[in-house]
């Protein structure tokens, strides 16, 4: 291992000018033996944001002997310029100009690789089918090949409430928060109120573009997958709303690869949770050193995916610990696969087709108040489902007899439905679930379709009220065991709130239940895995708890109006970082309302606060967001402000009317 020195700010220079703030960490004798480089290139703040993870996972890379450099992209931290959009043109034609910067400096020997989690791992999928040359290998971590079949924003053509949330979440993380004085120097209010004047409201854009149009296309690596010639190695988590992405990666892409899942939420493998945690450091290091250093260490002759099997659990919103085992495929599409078929009848799930009248679902709009979070990771806890037994009760429900045997589900639930709808949109969601023998409901895993989109989300079409449709609903993948004992069941519901905004029309939908059936990929005979290095070290942070955090998610039903509210709130507490000498204060409070027969009566409202800085600096922000409807359009209403020692210096407010489309 070697000593390592640390850069904790300086700038590098980009073509036009614009200078963007980086920290690094690298061997300290890096001048006279120059070594390969890895970059992260994030919005969030290198000095405040990311620093937790930052200082706990770049010096131990950096000491076997990587130059692991983290930049903030422009308009960010301290990065000079305006920030525009999520991958922006300008943003990753940055991108390649900074792995071109690295690549000719002394202390690097001209090999790049990438890396990145969420945001990281979008762009460097993205930056690496631009073939900027020094990059030589990526890691990408929960993140998208398709920016609207599996992002925050839309899911199976629904309209996800992650959307709004995540626009206003983002302002108040990233955007909307000051330079750091300390670094930046006396300029830093000007630049500020610069940025907050110039700052697009993303809530518009993300919410026009309703269908896979050129706006969610760029970016969407699926495209072409050609274009990307360099080893991927793709890590995800069960939790997490991005686990598709490893298996269309392995999927599609010819050159080198490699994929794991384990049973995490949207974090880095060695912080993530629940447990086990895997030594993300050393697993990473040896996909490095293969593909940066050429060292023959046979990593890519190993099995191609690594996935954590799942055992029963109870329904619990949070899990410390979940049990199962590592399994290893040589390929992905595995030859190990079976399918198991199930068919749909009044009298549950069977495994041949059977006479069954037509049934029909009208869910309640409080459908989904039990399913938790889309991306389990990005708020505090209590983000994981609940029992599903009340979400089961407004639901059309399908259970297999009680099983004699395990049932290793491992890959994707495909769902085939025969079904008319009453109105000429409607959305239909299909969750499969662990029944256990005490009659606790496990979701493992579910699937949306607005029916709008049932042939493309690019070219959505309008349902004939009465017609009879054939549609398939796949369903997130999953690995997770069903224990002899237990029954198997499948949930059909037209509603899933909170976790999707409702559809214009309160349809109903009627189902062939003997032209129906559920196919489960199955793997029988796993093979068990000691390959994934394990990893029990605590999560350190360096600092001061000033206010410890805390957190609420509690349901309200108002039976004289009839409207249900789910009522959370995170806060994550004031803390003092040593390193970058400032505090941070971050508050959000959220209610998500509707009627459970109303869904134009939905309603979303969010409100964060931060505060931070030190003495010299003091800065706060507050963002406000509301999203109505009604059957034609969308409505959002929100409200920016900035604080300076106490003082507003900032104030912004929008409305905004966007017309629906097939929503």
């Amino acid at each position: 291992m070697k000593t390592v020195q640390e850069i904790h700010h300086d700038w590098l220079t980009l073509p036009d000018g614009t200078r963007l703030a980086y920290r690094a960490w690298m061997p300290a004798n890096v001048a006279a033996n120059p070594v390969p480089a890895i970059l992260e290139f994030l919005p969030y703040r290198k000095n405040d944001g990311t620093i937790i993870r930052d200082e706990i996972t770049m010096p131990e890379t950096a000491a076997h002997g990587y130059a692991c450099i983290r930049v903030d992209l422009r308009g960010c931290g301290e990065s000079e310029g305006l920030f525009e959009d999520e991958y922006s043109q300008q943003e990753l034609k940055d991108g390649c100009d900074v792995i071109d910067w690295i690549a000719k400096q002394d202390w690097c020997d001209g090999n790049v690789g990438m890396v990145g989690i969420s945001w990281g791992g979008f762009n460097s999928l993205q930056i690496a089918a631009l073939k900027p040359p020094a990059l030589k290998a990526i890691i990408t971590q929960c993140s998208t090949d398709d920016r609207f079949r599996d992002d925050i924003h839309f899911a199976g053509g629904c309209l996800l409430n992650d959307n709004m949330d995540w626009a206003a979440f983002f302002w108040a993380y990233a955007l909307g928060r000051s330079p750091d004085a300390k670094l930046v120097g006396d300029e830093w209010k000007n630049i500020w109120l610069d940025r907050l004047d110039k700052m697009p409201f993303l809530a518009k854009p993300w919410l026009t573009e309703q269908t896979r149009s050129d706006y969610w296309k760029h970016g969407s690596v699926c495209e072409d997958y050609s274009d990307i010639e360099i080893p991927v190695y793709a890590m995800g988590g069960w939790a997490d709303g991005y686990r598709n992405t490893v298996f269309s990666l392995l999927s599609h892409l010819s050159g080198p690869k490699k994929g794991l899942v384990g049973p995490w939420a949207h974090k880095y493998p060695n912080i993530a949770y629940p447990n086990p945690k895997m030594d993300y450091v050393a697993e990473s290091v040896r996909w490095w050193d293969r593909w940066l250093k050429g060292i023959e260490n046979g990593i890519e002759t190993e099995p191609e995916l690594h996935y954590y099997l799942q055992e029963s659990v109870l329904p619990q919103t949070d899990y410390e610990h979940r049990a199962g085992s590592w399994v290893s495929e040589p390929t992905w599409p595995s030859r190990n696969t079976h399918y198991k078929k199930w068919y749909l009848s009044d009298k549950g799930l069977s495994d041949s087709v059977l006479d069954s009248d037509p049934l029909s679902i009208r869910s309640p709009q409080t459908v989904g108040l039990d399913g938790g979070r889309f991306c389990v990771g990005i708020r505090m806890d209590m983000e994981n489902p609940a029992d599903q037994r009340i979400d089961d009760a407004g639901s059309l429900v399908f259970d297999s007899d009680t099983l004699t045997e395990d049932l290793p589900i491992a890959g994707q639930v495909m769902a085939h439905l025969s079904l008319s709808s009453d109105k000429p949109q409607a959305y239909v969601i299909v969750r499969i679930s662990d029944v256990h023998p005490m009659g606790e409901v496990t979701r493992i895993t579910h699937g949306l379709l607005n029916l709008s989109h049932r042939n493309s989300h690019e070219f959505p079409e309008s349902l004939v009220a009465g017609e009879i449709y054939d549609v398939d609903v796949a369903l997130n993948h999953m690995a997770y065991v069903v224990p002899k004992g237990h029954k198997v069941r499948i949930a059909i519901s037209t509603s899933y709130w909170p976790l999707i905004w409702p559809c214009a029309e309160n349809a109903t939908l009627t189902l062939q239940p003997s032209q129906c059936s559920v196919s489960l990929p199955l793997n029988l005979q796993p093979t068990m895995s000691d390959l994934v290095p394990r990893y029990d070290k605590p999560v350190a942070f360096d600092g001061q708890v000033m206010r410890a955090p805390s957190s609420k998610r509690i349901v309200h039903r108002d039976y004289k109006t009839g409207v249900s509210t789910l009522e959370t709130k995170e806060d994550f507490g004031r803390q003092f970082i040593t390193s970058s000498q400032s505090e941070i204060d971050f508050t959000i409070e959220q209610a998500l309302s509707i009627h459970q027969q109303d869904p134009l009566s939905a309603q979303n409202d969010i409100h964060l606060c931060v505060d931070m800085g030190r003495d010299g600096w003091r800065t706060a922000i507050e963002a406000h967001y509301v999203m109505t409807c009604d059957v034609n359009h969308f409505y959002i209403q929100a409200q920016w402000k900035a604080c300076c020692d106490g003082e507003v210096i900032f104030e912004r407010s929008f409305d905004e009317a966007i017309k629906r489309n097939f929503m």
